[in-house]
């Protein structure tokens, strides 16, 4: 998914992420294997002809079969089936694949990462567990592969171009025009006639024996590029079409994956598609029977004189330019010349391809909005405290006290995919808490006073309330120094910090989890508020002012000035809703507290300077009703032009 410049700098300073890809890697793959296992025996007999060549290059790495199947967790090499896998997502071209991606050990991380990814998708009963497993995948993800959030920042190439009318031979025509938009069926076409040029020239002017691993490798990795982009055509949220701000782009691509899209496919027939990690075996077999006739057609340019081969020679920019194109950044589509002459070769494809929704200002599907952007919120909570220290006593006290105010902030939670880990503000308020009394056993206190129930020790009072919650990558408010720097040294090493920050720290025990009911998160060192005492109003506390341990001390006044700090240790979101624009939750937490006194002047008896307070602590649970609006325009109501 493409998004602007605001929100990139948004999101290097709130350091959170934006993966932009259609399936998931394991869906990929097994699109792949399965349309694999539908070639006819001939053409997968010269296709395994062509891999076992293509071995030579890295024997160790490349399985010795086209299609291993089911690898287990740990896969210990690369089949040809997962090609399509990496590519775009974990690469930006196909020369990238063969010399980068493929060589590198970090991608069998990655193949492990998305077996596991499988297997806790497949093991899921529930939403909460499948949305889990999905945000784990995407952090292990990353730290497998740095680059990962930030390779589709430039375009929207893994989405289908929206129409403007019905004929599907127009389309594809549009699609592949020199200067559209990066699109997914457009990309598919470049990157699939370039490798049937390759392989044509392959047949027709055969390498030198030492060349051909090498000419092998080349045409089966930019056919697997180009199968990503045609899988991808069959992903509902890429279908529906993007436009609008980041939040309803994300927002809608997000709904119809997960909740599907009924629609119509060029050729007339009714389909229902899922997407990126809702895979269903409808999609399955529609994405596996497009690799099979891609693959098809592959193999028929193997042999010399192959007419679509030759047409593919004079498609448009020579292979070799194409097997460098960088999908990741590119914009718009490359020149092209025989667009024209594609139709019959390729109506199958389009005749099974989903009709896409239309654009901007036309006739469109309802749209979503995400929680991701600038907002202003409100928050009131309750909060119960044991406290002990300070004062002048080390007696156990039990107090409360109610907030309210106001936050401005920044969201992402949807880009994390774990509720409460994007989430980044600032807040102001007041703070009312309720008198901390001692209760009388025969000390000092009593036999002064008679009652402490008359003299707390420390009054009821008024605070004003400042707070902060910012995700950190190492050590808590890291990012305020991390963002700026790395985002003028290295944007690159800004985006993996910053993925780490946000979705749960380096060590990432601070994301959240679905538990049924509601979100579980350790928040402890993300969040922190301050309450100013004495500053709004006056507080005064009994203190003794005698030549302490002298038993004829006595007590006097003295005006308090103290800051409380809170830190949240656990928080559990019970019931969160977000409709449109609007995000209401009630939060419960766990945490701990110290209350630290400045300098306390004794203001009766005179003369005895300040008072010598020592700081207090506190455990407490606060329950918090909290309320978000998002800025932005409604483009669920923008009416069609």
């Amino acid at each position: 998914m493409r998004f602007s410049p605001a929100t990139w700098v948004a999101l290097a300073l709130a350091a959170l992420p934006a993966v932009a890809s259609a399936w998931i890697y394991p869906e990929h793959r097994n699109m792949a294997v399965a349309g694999v296992q539908k070639l006819p025996p001939g053409e997968r007999v010269a296709l395994d002809a062509l891999w076992g060549e293509a071995r030579k290059v890295l024997p160790g790495r490349l399985c010795l079969a086209l299609s291993e199947g089911d690898q287990g967790l740990r896969p210990g090499c690369i089949d040809f089936a997962a090609l399509p896998a990496m590519s775009a997502d974990h690469s930006c071209s196909p020369r990238e694949v063969v010399e980068q991606t493929l060589p590198g050990d970090w991608i069998l991380d990655v193949a492990r990462v998305a077996a596991e990814t499988q297997a806790n998708l497949d093991k899921a009963r529930n939403r909460d567990q499948s949305l889990n497993a999905i945000a784990t995948s995407n952090l292990a993800l990353q730290a497998a592969d740095p680059a990962y959030v930030s390779r589709a920042g430039a375009n929207n190439a893994h989405f289908l171009l929206p129409r403007v009318n019905n004929d599907g031979a127009a389309y594809t025509r549009d699609a592949v025009k020199e200067g559209a938009p990066l699109n997914a069926m457009g990309m598919y076409l470049q990157y699939h006639m370039a490798a049937l040029e390759l392989a044509q020239r392959y047949a027709s002017n055969p390498p030198p024996p030492a060349e051909r691993p090498a000419a092998a490798l080349r045409i089966l990795a930019t056919e697997g590029y180009a199968l990503h982009w045609i899988e991808d055509v069959y992903a509902a949220g890429h279908v529906v079409g993007t436009w609008g701000s980041d939040a309803w782009r994300k927002g809608t691509h997000d709904y119809y994956n997960e909740f599907g899209y009924d629609g119509v496919t060029w050729g007339g027939e009714a389909i229902v598609l899922f997407g990126d990690s809702f895979m269903r075996d409808a999609d399955l077999r529609r994405g596996s029977d497009a690799v099979a006739h891609s693959l098809e057609q592959l193999v028929a340019a193997l042999r010399p004189g192959d007419e679509l081969g030759v047409l593919a020679i004079s498609f448009g920019r020579p292979a070799a330019e194409i097997f460098g194109f960088d999908s990741c950044m590119e914009e718009v589509q490359p020149s092209v010349a025989g667009a024209d002459g594609l139709a019959r070769h390729f109506t199958p494809i389009v005749q099974a391809m989903p009709v896409p929704g239309r654009g901007e200002g036309d006739v469109h599907l309802p749209r979503f909005r995400e929680e991701l952007g600038p907002f202003i919120g409100a928050f009131s909570s309750i909060t119960g405290n044991v406290g002990w220290g300070g004062f002048g006593t080390d007696t156990a006290q039990f107090y409360g006290s109610l907030s309210a105010g106001l936050r401005l902030g920044f969201g992402a939670e949807s880009l994390t995919g774990s509720v409460g880990t994007g989430l980044a503000f600032i807040d102001a308020g007041i703070t009312m808490q309720s008198a901390q009394t001692d209760a009388c056993d025969g000390g000092a206190v009593c036999s002064v006073l008679g009652t402490s129930a008359f003299f707390p020790r420390v009054p009821a009072r008024t605070g004003l309330r400042l707070g902060i919650r910012m995700p950190f990558w190492l050590i808590p408010g890291d990012m305020l120094v991390l963002g700026p720097i790395l985002a003028l040294v290295s944007p690159s090493s800004l985006s993996s910090v910053g993925v780490a920050a946000a979705s749960g720290g380096l060590l990432p025990y601070e994301r959240s989890f679905g538990i049924g009911l509601g979100t579980l998160q350790i928040v402890i060192g993300r969040e922190v508020d301050t309450v100013l005492y004495g500053y709004l109003s006056d507080v005064v506390v009994l203190v003794p002012v005698g030549p302490p341990p002298a038993p004829e001390s006595t007590f006097g006044a003295a005006q308090l000035r103290s800051i409380a700090l809170s830190f949240p240790i656990v928080e559990w979101t019970p019931f969160r809703t977000f409709a449109t624009q609007l995000v209401f939750a009630t939060v419960v937490q766990f945490g701990f507290g110290v209350e630290i006194p400045f300098t306390s002047p004794v203001v009766f008896p005179e003369g005895y300077g300040n008072a010598a307070l020592t700081p207090s602590y506190n455990f407490y649970f606060r329950g918090q009703f909290d309320g978000r609006y998002f800025f932005g325009s409604r483009d669920d109501l923008a009416p069609p032009r």
